[in-house]
């Protein structure tokens, strides 16, 4: 069934889902393409269209390195599609909503009231990943009476270059636009779209969370944390993004983004802004992947790519370095949910002692929080071992439960997996309707009850085969999480 709804740019022409009261509109160009001149540019309106723009199937994703040669697990676990079309121009949206009814033009909405949105962020290192991964599929988080849509942005190369040719350029145009962190900018963009247009899918406008996992929280955190997004969105939730740990621990100055591009530029032998944009698109990507990491960065044996091409302190849209801006207290007015897989990320210590990092850069980031005087969040830990192998908790294998995508993953799940996603959907799902997780299940029954983290008390809800709040961390995690926590109430 076909179903036709008029944006601001246009009429656009979505499909039925897998359930026909869930229209999805795949492949909505949410700014011009940045190719040519816009490469290595701030995200720009894009141009209204004639005619019905038919939106039945996923846009290319950003280059990057080829999908189903970057990780043999995370291929073998996501069903990455080695064939799937990489363009630069590559910034549009999706969206799955349970507000239309009727065919064609014939179109009418069941909702009394405008829907929440919730609006997707893919993780991938900021180097990989797509909005079209099936585990990413809005469906079963549509049917709870949400919006959802997911946003693609550019990655690697595209979308976290910087150079002084770049600052220069900004300056002479006088427009005062950011010359930086171009990924973060199509998120941002991407936002401010729905923000604009999701009327036209039943969504309220007034009611937007966003949402991320690894690379995709640790976007959020970066939204919530510029000064470009006040009252933007008002809720967020960030999925194995470690926090103010592991990659969000410390951001590049923009001065070692500068000097990580002027190594590209002398190794591609180009001496302009205009000769560098004018390498073709794959030229440009085996060249960034080719670049080594910096002679005195301490990171050798690293992945270069994520040492390379990440967000950085622009002074425009990222002011300072995360844990700084929430010190102050500087960041966005939202409320939070945040959670990680056990033994997420695992590091030694100093005395030799593995610690869940991931965890631990939570209750970090949960501590400076609440320090900042915000509410305290909603925390979660993910604890089941995924079945079909010995790979156990691992980093986003919640994925599949809060998007409600278990049948389209290999491992074979049981009736409690099912029943523990129904429930993640539940609580996700509230939360961006309400801010409190809790509520009804799909059943009618109530949920069992989420608290906020409460220190020296049940701090989590543990998502697994029993679903409870708990405090039963790891000595280590809870000696650093009790220690970070006096620090801020003690200062």
């Amino acid at each position: 069934m076909l179903r036709i709804v008029h944006t601001g740019c246009g009429a656009v022409e979505g499909i039925a889902a897998s359930e026909p009261e869930i229209t999805v509109f795949r492949g909505i160009p949410f700014a011009a393409p940045p190719v040519g001149d816009l490469r290595w540019r701030a995200p720009q309106p894009v141009e209204p269209w004639e005619g019905t723009l038919v939106a039945h199937d996923f846009a290319p994703a950003c280059p990057q390195p080829t999908p189903g040669d970057s990780n043999e697990f995370y291929d073998r676990e996501w069903g990455t599609d080695p064939a799937i079309a990489l363009d630069e121009d590559c910034l549009y949206v999706n969206v799955w909503t349970p507000a239309l009814r009727g065919s064609g033009e014939d179109v009418r909405m069941i909702a009394d009231r405008p829907l929440p949105v919730m609006v997707w962020i893919h993780g991938g290192a900021y180097q990989t990943g797509c909005t079209a991964e099936k585990e990413f599929d809005g469906t079963a988080l549509a049917r709870r009476g949400v919006v959802v849509v997911s946003v693609a942005y550019r990655l690697n190369v595209f979308g976290f270059l910087t150079h002084e040719w770049l600052r220069e350029e900004s300056q002479a145009r006088q427009d005062d636009a950011p010359y930086a962190n171009f990924g973060l900018l199509d998120q941002h963009a991407g936002v401010q779209w729905v923000r604009e247009h999701i009327a036209a899918f039943g969504g309220d406008p007034e009611n937007i969370t966003i949402f991320g996992q690894s690379a995709g929280a640790g976007s959020v955190l970066a939204q919530i944390c510029s000064p470009m997004n006040k009252g933007l969105f008002g809720r967020a939730i960030m999925q194995s993004g470690a926090g103010l740990g592991m990659f969000n621990r410390q951001q590049q100055s923009f001065d070692q983004s500068h000097r990580n591009a002027e190594r590209l530029f002398a190794a591609l032998g180009v001496s302009s802004l205009d000769e560098a944009r004018q390498v073709p698109a794959e030229d440009l990507l085996k060249a960034a992947e080719d670049l080594p990491v910096p002679p005195d960065s301490g990171r050798d044996g690293e992945w270069s790519m994520v040492v390379n091409w990440v967000p950085c302190v622009d002074g425009r849209f990222l002011t300072d370095q995360f844990a700084r801006t929430i010190a102050r207290g500087e960041q966005n007015e939202v409320e939070i949910m945040l959670g990680n897989t056990t033994g997420e990320f695992m590091e030694d210590d100093a005395d030799g002692t593995q610690l869940p990092a991931g965890e631990v850069g939570n209750l970090k980031l949960i501590a400076e929080w609440i320090r900042s005087g915000r509410k305290a969040p909603y925390y979660y830990r993910f604890d089941v071992t995924m079945p079909g192998d010995d790979a156990g908790a691992f980093h986003s294998s919640d994925l599949w439960f809060s998007f409600g995508t278990l049948a389209a993953c290999w491992r074979p799940f049981v009736g409690w997996h099912y029943d523990l996603s129904r429930r993640m959907v539940a609580y996700w799902t509230n939360f961006a309707a309400t801010g409190d997780p809790n509520g009804p299940d799909a059943d009618g029954t109530p949920l069992p009850e989420w608290t906020r983290y409460a220190p020296f008390g049940d701090d989590a809800m543990r998502l697994g085969q029993r679903t409870r709040m708990i405090r039963d961390w790891s000595t280590n995690a809870e000696r650093n999480a009790l220690l970070q926590w006096g620090s801020a109430t003690t200062n």
